[in-house]
């Protein structure tokens, strides 16, 4: 596919908004149990996030349920420069929902914007359906959720299934509940192939396409952002679909792979010998910097006016922005720093940034 990423002139540029995707496992219950081991040898330590206790005998224990943490992050990622977090939504009063409870119950929230991923939320019970699709579109109408487009509520959706299948009737139920409280959701079709995602997606009324990470092979975080930037953001460009690019910060899954995870036990990365490098932060922030340029440059194909980084805190599987854990105490911030000097300070609303 063309490679279209043009580098923008040097000086402050108009830049899209930056999100970036929480798959919040570290609030506990079963989930957190399972990353906890994942992560839990000395050599993945460095991948902990910031708020992870390492006792003396070298075991690990991960849980962010507390408000002050996420007030923290909050400011750690508005510090930066981001513009808002996209939520994989899950059932109300779950523990991968609870996350999303505190940042809406956070004092700080008006720092930074948020959105959801459709997910598992979708797939409930039928007797479940009507409060959980209520709730999403709830959501959509709050202060501070991340709008584009003139106004329309930003909403994802990703591997969502029910009965095994994607839930077409229930999608068409979310967006005539949401227009008939008087929102116009735009909505991104989280797949693989661009061209392909569109084909399928446009005929259920979803308004564009993304991805949700990119999987590899590759030896190198450059080699992945490689196929990031040609297989996806220049396929979409060729194929001239609505679409909104992917930001990797990783795809390392050797922890999953020492420690496997119950809910992938199957995958075929277990078999893989070769993950690529983790990323330097001028790595990110120069892949970073072709997605604004990208967006700028095919500002037709791109209305939402926005990227989306995977990932926040997807630290077992090898992609995070989050700060993450030292011995010292201190957390690492190397990435938000890399990123915070592209964008420029500010409470994640700023416009420009110098784009390489």
């Amino acid at each position: 596919m063309t490679f279209v990423a043009e580098p923008a002139a040097d000086g402050p540029q108009a830049r899209p908004t930056l999100g970036a995707i929480r798959w919040d496992a570290w609030s506990g219950g079963g989930v957190t149990r399972q990353v906890e081991r994942t992560l839990a040898p000395a050599k993945y330590h460095a991948r902990l996030p910031w708020f992870a206790e390492v006792s003396g005998d070298g075991s690990v224990r991960i849980d962010s349920n507390r408000q002050e943490i996420m007030d923290r992050e909050i400011a750690y990622a508005a510090d930066a420069g981001l513009d808002y977090w996209a939520f994989l939504l899950y059932p109300d009063g779950t523990d991968m929902s609870e996350a999303l409870r505190r940042y809406r119950a956070s004092r700080l929230r008006r720092r930074l914007n948020y959105c959801v991923i459709l997910h598992n939320a979708f797939g409930v019970q039928d007797e479940a359906w009507p409060r959980e699709r209520d709730r999403a579109v709830a959501l959509l109408r709050e202060p501070g959720y991340q709008r584009v487009c003139g106004g329309r509520p930003l909403v994802y959706a990703f591997a969502v299934r029910h009965h095994g299948a994607f839930p077409a009737a229930r999608f068409t139920e979310f967006r005539q509940a949401a227009r008939a409280t008087g929102v116009d959701p735009y909505c991104v079709s989280m797949g693989w192939s661009p061209a392909d995602e569109y084909a399928r997606a446009a005929p259920l009324g979803f308004d564009a396409v993304s991805h949700y990470a990119c999987g590899s092979d590759d030896a190198t975080f450059t080699a992945l952002c490689r196929r990031v930037e040609t297989g996806f953001w220049g396929q979409a460009a060729d194929a001239r679909v609505p679409y909104v690019p992917l930001v990797t910060t990783g795809w390392e899954k050797n922890p999953r792979k020492d420690h496997p995870v119950s809910w992938e036990l199957d995958h075929d990365y277990h078999q893989q010998a070769v993950f690529p490098s983790i990323a330097a932060p001028a790595e990110i922030v120069a892949h970073l910097g072709r997605a604004c340029a990208f967006v700028n440059h095919h500002a037709d194909l791109c209305p939402a006016d926005t990227v989306i980084a995977y990932a926040w805190n997807e630290h077992d599987e090898g992609g995070w922005l989050c700060p993450t854990w030292t011995p010292e105490g201190t957390p690492n911030t190397e990435r938000l720093d890399a990123i915070r000097a592209l964008l420029g300070n500010g409470d994640g609303r700023r416009r420009t940034a110098r784009v390489p």
